[in-house]
């Protein structure tokens, strides 16, 4: 745990004061709300490495890895989809509704069972 503790808090380049432990939050967070795929998440940790951040920072790591960090360290959360015009959250009881009992608006995209339409 001190391990990662020290990880997590490194600046992610010397002279900066962002953490990396901060860094990845924003770049996760921005990926769960957007909807990002691993893949991109991984391509752009990758080109931000090797392309944007000075050189000498710190090693960002994979999506996998950052998820993991973040649950080990107890910051771990839960993805809740919402109505799209903020009347219910399906989670409880409304957990497996298609629509909201509200205003009886879609809660997946169009054509998908499985993607919603928000999430917070």
């Amino acid at each position: 745990m001190d391990s990662m503790i020290i990880k997590a808090s490194t600046l992610l380049f010397e002279g900066f004061s962002t953490s990396m432990l901060f860094a990845m939050l924003l770049l996760l967070n921005s990926k769960m709300v957007h909807g990002l795929s691993n893949v991109f998440m991984d391509e752009l940790f990758s080109l931000l490495q090797k392309e944007l951040l000075p050189k000498g920072n710190t090693k960002l790591i994979t999506t996998y890895e950052a998820f993991t960090l973040i649950k080990e360290l107890g910051l771990n959360y839960d993805s809740i989809q919402s109505c799209t015009n903020g009347c219910v959250l399906f989670k409880g009881t409304l957990k497996h509704s298609r629509v909201c009992p509200k205003c009886n608006t879609n809660r997946f995209v169009d054509n998908s069972q499985s993607v919603p339409r928000k999430v917070l």
